[in-house]
């Protein structure tokens, strides 16, 4: 392999190499789809032999003959005992070939991993290059060429994005990646104000390009390709985001325990497709909010319904993986990368909503809608349930970007929210209040808070923030509410 990258290094080699890639880009997913499933269950039951004999294995009951829809969900809760404490017995493969990693958590706890070093290489080498090289692509042809900046705004290991590319970070030989991932947050999104006339790609999250780096140059720049993974947000300002970087949003799907399991599709704006190679995925239906116990298969699901991700890796011990994760599909195939793989968008999480009085349930989604249609400007913020007198609340602690009291954000926020909520509306006139108090923060709050949270890609966690983290919003809350 070393010797391999150093041939690679040679410029002549390495853009014909590129050349090469380029060319087949997508052929591992231009089989049939049905195809594509024989050989998943053939990856599957190569895992349950390797697992069967484990203390993971045994306590999700794996053995000879099982079939996976008889195995229980799980979800981090079952796997931590073993992460924690790790013994040989409990892992398909030595433990000094696993790597550890962590996550923020949704709750405030930092969650623990152990993952197969070969099994995250391999997706590197694998997935990876299909989504750069999708992102990069015009719709007709594939951009990105040799020598390239590609911009990479993740956490630094033990983040799962930061670990991988540090295991990665000697691999990649025709393309230059930047800046350093171990930089703190804040000093990576100013490594792009000032270097964005030489950045080709750029991968971040899109509220970071949205509230922090496009009113800082102010002026369009020029991109190959942008990547994220926050979908309603880049949704609702695409038309800025592509009038400021001169390219098509696209958006794929990762986290820890699933780890890089997508490709962005290329006909379908901010949608992607499952990688079949990472893992078996199982969807199961989401009908009028209430998830339905039998779930589907890749070439079941039906076009403009909605479902949550469960999810197998075929080469570390997460099984039957409870995402908690919903998606809607939206087509069947991509006719412009030849494939028949369903495609799907993020519809967010299945827990993440606010419930007022029983009346309404609103999500992130609508309050970025009602925001941007009231044309308030503003950095950042996060939303709760809060009681008084027997009355609840949608509580919004905000950062905005101009002068505005907190009284003018609520007038203007109501009007809206009655506007595009027919039950917010009756809520409202039922109980004659208005639901929502507003709490403004000092610029800066929301900068200083992604710097410290840490995470693959740092996200400020709209709707329910734990309550340690929120405690760090509030103790510079303007006194001045509404």
């Amino acid at each position: 392999m070393g010797l391999l990258l150093k041939v690679l290094s040679i410029p002549p080699i390495a853009k014909i190499a590129l050349k090469a890639l380029k060319k087949n880009a997508f052929k591992s997913y231009q089989i049939p789809l049905e195809k594509a499933l024989e050989k998943q269950n053939e990856m599957l039951e190569a895992k349950f032999k390797r697992m069967e004999r484990t203390d993971i294995g045994k306590k999700l009951g794996i053995h000879s003959g099982v079939r996976l829809e008889n195995l229980s969900l799980t979800e981090y809760s079952f796997y931590e005992p073993f992460y924690n404490n790790p013994s040989q017995s409990a892992f398909m493969y030595p433990l000094r070939d696993y790597v550890k990693m962590k996550t923020s958590g949704t709750m405030g706890t930092e969650k623990w991993f152990l993952f197969p070093r070969n099994q995250l290489l391999k997706t590197l080498k694998e997935t990876t290059p299909q989504m750069l090289l999708a992102v990069c692509h015009d719709g007709e042809k594939i951009t990105l060429e040799y020598g390239d900046r590609i911009y990479i705004n993740v956490g630094s290991a033990p983040f799962f994005s930061g670990t991988v590319m540090s295991l990665g970070s000697k691999k990649v030989p025709f393309l230059d990646v930047e800046p350093n991932v171990n930089l703190p947050y804040e000093e990576k999104v100013q490594y792009f104000i000032l270097n964005h006339e030489k950045i080709d790609v750029a991968f971040m999250m899109g509220s970071t390009l949205i509230h922090q780096i496009m009113p800082a140059i102010k002026k369009p720049i020029k991109l190959k390709g942008f990547a994220t993974m926050d979908t309603p947000e880049v949704e609702i300002y695409r038309g800025e985001i592509e009038k400021f970087t001169g390219t098509i949003p696209k958006s794929f799907y990762a986290s820890t325990e699933t780890q890089s399991c997508s490709v962005m599709s290329v006909q379908h704006s901010m949608c992607f497709f499952f990688d079949w190679r990472r893992g078996l995925f199982e969807f199961f239906p989401v009908k009028n909010g209430k998830v339905e116990e039998k779930p589907l298969a890749m070439n079941e699901v039906t076009v403009g319904e909605v479902y949550q991700l469960v999810f197998t890796n075929f080469e570390n011990e997460i099984t039957r993986f409870n995402t908690k994760d919903s998606f809607k599909c939206v087509a069947k195939g991509d006719d412009l990368l030849n494939i028949d793989f369903p495609i799907f968008r993020l519809q967010g999480r299945l827990d993440r909503t606010i419930s007022i009085q029983n009346f309404t349930r609103i999500n992130e989604e609508e309050l970025l809608t009602a925001l941007k249609e009231t044309n308030i400007s503003f950095v950042d913020f996060t939303a709760r349930l809060e009681s008084e007198e027997g009355l609840g609340f949608l509580a919004l602690y905000v950062e905005v970007a101009e002068n505005m009291r907190p009284k003018e954000i609520k007038n203007a926020l109501h009007r809206q929210l009655c506007v595009m909520d027919k039950d917010y509306k009756d809520l409202a006139e039922f109980f004659n209040y208005i639901p929502l108090k507003i709490y403004t923060v000092p610029q800066g709050v929301f900068a200083k808070y992604l710097e410290g949270k840490g995470g693959s890609a740092p996200k400020v966690d709209r709707i329910d923030m734990n309550e340690e983290d929120l405690r760090k919003i509030t103790q510079v809350v303007n006194s001045k509410k509404a």
